[in-house]
């Protein structure tokens, strides 16, 4: 086993932990350790709830714009998405696995999205709670990066079960974001502030957290509730997460 490998794994081991704080140290040691073994152009974790839907996702080099696209549009269509991997067995699946080369001339994800966005690979790597699937990192490889080689998949399921076992227990303690089917999606940047409401920050403290204004923390938060139909951060709360 390399010394980066160790040095990496060593990393997310000790950020491991369930409250808030230290589990935001943990996933930023797995992204840290899957950018140093994986090497990806781009990373999103994200939760993956009973229903078998994404949610709660955060971005690490990835435009907002292009996340908003995917979720907009893209979503339903995307061949790594969570409802159809639920039943696998495998951790570390791939894009060319779902995806074949041979057929992406004839795939509108492929073509009006992933090669839009210059995307030439897409790795996820599955974190289990049992056997569901309760989470998972997606990477991407964006020209001129090259594909993912059989090394880099065999770093990746390396290094899964560490990420596992850093990880699950935090997802696990989460009161997860909930979407109606067919109701309205909240953009990343909503989800992230919701989220924030949700652990009993101020505006103030949401504000410093993710580097906006007071008054455009205070106006996410209202086209949410209009979105929602709701008036109160509690309101919210109950909508989202309770």
């Amino acid at each position: 086993m390399s010394t980066l490998f160790c040095d990496a794994v060593r990393g997310a081991v000790r950020a491991r932990a369930c409250d808030g704080a230290a589990s935001s140290a943990a996933l930023d040691a797995g992204v840290s350790a899957l950018a140093q073994l994986v090497r990806p152009s781009a990373t999103v974790f994200y939760r993956i709830g009973e229903d078998q839907e994404p949610s709660g996702f955060e971005l690490f080099g990835m435009a907002e714009t292009m996340h908003r696209t995917w979720l907009q549009r893209y979503c339903p269509l995307d061949p790594l998405h969570p409802s159809r991997f639920a039943a696998r067995q495998a951790n570390v699946l791939t894009l060319d696995s779902e995806l074949p080369a041979t057929v992406r001339g004839g795939s509108i994800y492929w073509q009006r999205f992933l090669n839009a966005y210059q995307v030439v690979d897409v790795m996820e790597v599955l974190l289990r709670d049992g056997a569901r699937p309760a989470a998972a990192f997606s990477l991407l490889r964006m020209a001129p990066a090259e594909p993912f080689a059989v090394e880099d998949l065999g770093r990746a399921r390396a290094v899964q079960p560490l990420l596992e076992a850093a990880l699950i227990p935090a997802v696990r303690d989460e009161r997860p974001l909930r979407t109606a089917a067919g109701g309205p999606r909240l953009t990343h940047r909503e989800q992230q502030i919701a989220q924030l409401v949700r652990d009993g920050r101020a505006n103030k403290e949401i504000a410093r957290m993710l580097d906006l204004s007071q008054p455009t923390v205070k106006t996410h938060l209202l086209r949410m509730y209009r979105k929602l139909g709701v008036s109160s951060r509690t309101e919210l709360i109950g909508m989202l997460f309770l």
